[in-house]
């Protein structure tokens, strides 16, 4: 779907991004911005490729999600590196500006976009242009962006796999129903998180970690006794595997809270992508 000419515009004054791409058609190699409109609303992203991007391959995909009040460029900066490293297209969607949350639940937030909806009709797009590998579509997100990934690993079919960050999940609202297919998914989070230990507000109670992975283990009938494996003294994996081969795992990093640090962030990214990759078509 092409972008109206004053969207054009727009972007060409303001856009800093190496190519502006008006549809996925015209990806070229390196970044681009492409502007969509969904429900009436234009929808931003950035779409970083690799350098050797060929537009007659068809290439794994990561959406990436930032945190309340953020924008694409900051996800865009810290996934766009793993293009030329892993050979994937990385793709940075942004919330609706300005609230800048996204629809992790209905009636949490004053308004109810259809981000759900908005991600799947991206997918829709790059699998009908023959750019993505429709068995290796995957996602992560940070705190709200991780929320987010809860929502999408149940209410849809399109993942290969997701890694939620720095983020709680939402009891009586992100559990597996009828309708969910069984998904491997990671969770990474610090255990100073504030999310950590599970927590309650008016509007919504989080599951802790333990409890969450809990649930998405016994969904997807993994065994009840984790592979444990440690990456120096402050990150530890803990993998719960079903008979047929659906992974849940925790990627706990001690002593670490919302944010964590840059050189542990780093590490756990790779981590989490090596866990999505290798899930690839499950």
């Amino acid at each position: 779907m092409k972008t109206s000419t004053l969207n054009l515009v727009f972007l060409l004054v303001f856009s800093p991004l190496e190519t502006l791409a008006s549809d996925f058609a015209s990806l070229t190699p390196g970044k681009n911005e492409v502007l969509i409109e969904h429900d009436g609303l234009p929808r931003r992203l950035i779409v970083t490729t690799p350098k050797t991007f060929d537009r007659q391959s068809a290439y794994p995909i990561l959406f990436c999600f930032h945190g309340a009040g953020g924008k694409a460029e900051g996800q865009s900066n810290r996934w766009s590196p793993h293009a030329d490293k892993r050979g994937i297209i990385v793709v940075s969607a942004e919330a609706v500006q300005p609230l800048a949350k996204w629809n992790f639940v209905d009636d949490f937030h004053e308004v109810n976009h259809d981000d759900v909806g908005f991600i799947a009709r991206v997918v829709e797009i790059l699998i009908e242009q023959k750019i993505a590998d429709s068995k290796a579509i995957f996602a992560t997100g940070h705190s709200s962006g991780g929320l987010f990934c809860y929502r999408l690993a149940k209410e849809s079919t399109l993942f290969a796999a997701l890694s939620p960050m720095s983020c709680g999940m939402v009891k009586d609202g992100h559990e597996p129903d009828e309708k969910t297919k069984p998904v491997p998914i990671m969770q990474v989070i610090g255990d100073q998180d504030k999310s950590f230990n599970g927590s309650t507000n008016p509007k919504v109670t989080m599951y802790s970690a333990e409890e969450r992975i809990e649930v998405m283990r016994t969904f997807n009938q993994c065994d009840p006794e984790p592979v444990v494996v440690e990456d120096g003294n402050e990150i530890v994996v803990r993998t719960y595997a079903s008979p047929s081969g659906i992974e849940v795992a925790l990627c706990e990093i001690k002593d670490q809270e919302h944010h964590i640090r840059r050189d542990l962030r780093d590490r756990a990214d790779f981590i989490a992508i090596d866990f999505l990759l290798k899930n690839k078509g499950k």
